[in-house]
């Protein structure tokens, strides 16, 4: 999400304290299977290793003597004999207020291996480590010295997280603050009707009412019901028709309007906070004009005043334009011959002349037509017939 020195929409860039400046969308395309999925996956899963035991403790599940969330369990690489027995590792960098954070996380299956947080003030060329942890055992950098802090922990969570829990240290409280502001989003998901009957919130029924509206989905409301002492929700969502109110279940709604209220609440609020939003397939069911529409939501300072992020997957080619993305917003993902992902950006690719891909080409033209890679192209189709 880091801008290169190209041209266009700079109006949209976020500037960061030290002069850099960061992007406000980024789209992954490719082929199926190509990988889109694990990368936006790969950041989703951190997120909620980290948020998880966060969010369990907030609702009250600790109280109730429910045991604490283990990390999911972590898939590795399994197309060789070596990296099948390796920990899977991630490493996340962000910033919050003035400094730059930096945190990685290893897994071997739901194991948590390793783990380290850093963090830069903003311009400074050096960074201070908070901590970094190998398996149970605990090695803390100066400030959580000074502080007195435990190392005496529940190993089958993040130490962020319990950090996050036990102390009240601001550093840890920001580093932390990032992964609970990201939101992840799966449309595949076949309980997707679940998710969002248990986090619509019927005090956000106007404001999702008139993003709904706003892009023609004609709908008065909702309303939510609980059942089972609150551990159960009914979504009701209202309309107007012929000058009388009717009522439809939630799952009785087209896929799309379930889609698009849930999108709605999560867009509503990371524009507003500045969050990070990650969805697989934001196209999926969605009219390529209002995939245009929520894009460049995030693309105008005038609606992004926080400084939200975007970072989905698609198959869309229709708004793979220039009046829609830079370049260094649009990304690819493909496999090699060795079953593994690569990943990289229009603003890396160059004409055989030797200049970069111009701002102004006809970007889903050339995409479908194979010069930058990561093509569905399908070979021997004749085998078929």
């Amino acid at each position: 999400m880091q801008a290169s020195s190209m041209k266009e929409f700079s109006q949209s860039l976020f500037v960061g304290g030290d002069g850099q400046l960061f992007l406000p969308v980024a789209v992954i395309y490719g082929p199926n299977a190509g990988g889109k999925s694990n990368l936006i996956e790969a950041l989703g899963y951190v997120r909620s290793a980290v948020a998880r035991p966060i969010i369990a403790l907030m609702s009250g599940r600790k109280a109730l003597q429910e045991p604490m969330p283990r990390i999911p369990r972590c898939s590795p690489f399994l197309f060789d004999q070596v990296h099948a027995e390796m920990p899977s590792e991630f490493e996340v960098y962000y910033r919050v207020g003035g400094f730059e954070y930096r945190y990685r996380l290893g897994v071997n299956a739901s194991k948590i291996s390793s783990e380290g947080l850093w963090r830069r003030k903003v311009g400074a060329s050096r960074a201070a480590m908070l901590f970094e942890r190998s398996e149970d055992k605990i090695d803390l950098g100066s400030s959580l010295r000074r502080a007195g802090i435990s190392v005496n922990f529940n190993s089958a969570i993040p130490y962020l997280s319990f950090l996050y829990m036990n102390t009240d240290l601001e550093s840890i409280h920001e580093a932390a603050s990032w992964f609970l502001d990201c939101v992840y989003l799966n449309y595949s998901s076949f309980y997707l009707e679940h998710v969002l009957e248990e986090t619509l919130d019927e005090k956000d029924s106007s404001e999702i009412t008139g993003f709904l509206n706003a892009i023609d989905v004609r709908v008065k409301g909702f309303r939510v019901e609980e059942e089972d002492g609150g551990r159960r929700h009914r979504v009701y969502v209202k309309h107007v028709v012929g000058g009388s109110e009717y009522e439809l279940r939630l799952s009785e709604e087209s896929a799309g309007t379930q889609k698009l209220m849930g999108l709605a609440s999560v867009l509503l609020n990371a524009l507003e906070g500045g969050g990070t939003v990650l969805v697989d397939e934001l196209d999926a069911k969605l009219h390529p004009k209002l995939l245009r529409y929520v894009i460049l939501l995030f693309k105008d300072p005038k609606v992004n005043k926080g400084g939200a992020q975007l970072i989905f997957t698609s198959q869309d080619v229709s708004t793979m334009r220039n009046d829609v993305f830079r370049r260094d917003e649009i990304w690819f993902a493909a496999r090699d011959e060795d079953e593994a992902s690569q990943l990289w950006s229009l603003s890396d690719l160059h004409e055989p002349n030797g200049n970069p891909v111009s701002k102004n080409a006809a970007f889903d033209r050339q995409y479908l037509s194979g010069r930058y890679g990561a093509d569905p192209y399908l070979t021997r189709i004749e085998e078929w017939e």
